[in-house]
């Protein structure tokens, strides 16, 4: 009885105190549905429940992650058209992660794109499910690739280049929806660069490797320091735009670039606000340079 008693205490301790292995994921799924004329828009509840459930129950790693370090993955599917007899979805999806600074309170986005093609078909009964290596339907195809795709950018910012094997899942998932899916967000060459093949192509490619390397001097080297030094961790961050600078001079229109500050804009004005005044105009100088599209939002900075 005491031995009971004793590893139910034991049990009680790691659950509180965050140490119990948890899945990678603290995913919320919401369901845009306005622009939908459905009578009963219960299916799109369902729906939502369904995708959430699949993101967090599942396991996507090896790795034990404690529910502190849980990544925070939000998802909005704004549905534009649904055909009620043949079950086919038009949408696109804003797709958010984060993940905690050490030593504070604070998440810091790393991930934030707006997918302009989640097309997908799919019937209530249908079985939501992901098998590696293995195309088992769009809406699955889209949720897995996700999921690998933040896994990678939150372990490459833990350590260089640690996303590798999880952004080459993506990959593989991506290549099969190109061969068995046709649809768009696929494909190598479409309208747009903010497609889903760009993403996992840009990331891998030899040429933008800087790109990971500033994932990683921007979180572990500067974020996570920030609370501990944060002179010292403003310098990180700073090499960590000299990385980027790097990919801005072989490609300024890279889709990646688009992701790295669409996450991050905001976050470094509010980092460099902070600043001794002699950071300041080195700072704003690089951000107005590789970031044109925010030029007005880094002259904040100065105030």
């Amino acid at each position: 009885m005491r031995k009971n008693i004793a590893l139910l205490i034991t049990l009680l301790f790691l659950f509180f105190s965050g140490t119990i292995q948890a899945q990678e994921f603290s995913c919320k799924v919401r369901i845009n549905d306005q622009q939908v004329q459905v009578t009963d828009k219960s299916i799109f509840r369902n729906l939502e429940q369904r995708m959430q459930d699949f993101i967090n129950n599942a396991r996507w790693t090896s790795e034990t992650f404690t529910n502190q370090e849980r990544i925070e993955l939000n998802i909005e599917i704004i549905i534009s058209a649904y055909d009620q007899g043949s079950y086919e979805y038009r949408a696109s999806a804003i797709v958010q992660s984060r993940r905690p600074v050490f030593g504070s309170s604070y998440n810091t986005t790393l991930f934030s794109f707006n997918d302009e093609h989640w097309d997908f078909k799919y019937q209530e009964q249908d079985r939501l499910e992901y098998q590696d290596g293995q195309y088992l339907g769009d809406l699955s195809s889209l949720l897995g690739f996700y999921a690998y795709y933040t896994l990678a950018l939150d372990f490459d910012s833990f350590s260089p280049e640690g996303g590798t094997p999880y952004f080459n899942k993506a990959f593989q998932i991506a290549n099969l929806a190109q061969q068995s899916s046709g649809r768009s967000g696929w494909k190598p060459f479409e309208k747009t660069v903010r497609t889903r093949y760009n993403l996992i192509d840009n990331i891998l490619n030899e040429r933008f490797r800087p790109l990971r390397q500033a994932y990683y001097l921007y979180h572990r080297k500067g974020m996570d320091q920030f609370a501990k030094d944060p002179f010292a961790a403003r310098k990180q961050i700073m090499a960590s735009l000299d990385q980027v600078k790097k990919v801005f001079k072989i490609s300024p229109n890279t889709v990646m670039l688009l992701v790295f500050f669409d996450a991050k804009s905001d976050e470094l004005v509010n980092i460099f606000k902070g600043a001794e005044d002699i950071e300041k105009p080195k700072a704003i100088e690089v951000l107005s340079e590789i970031n044109i599209a925010n030029i007005s939002k880094y002259e904040k900075i100065k105030s």
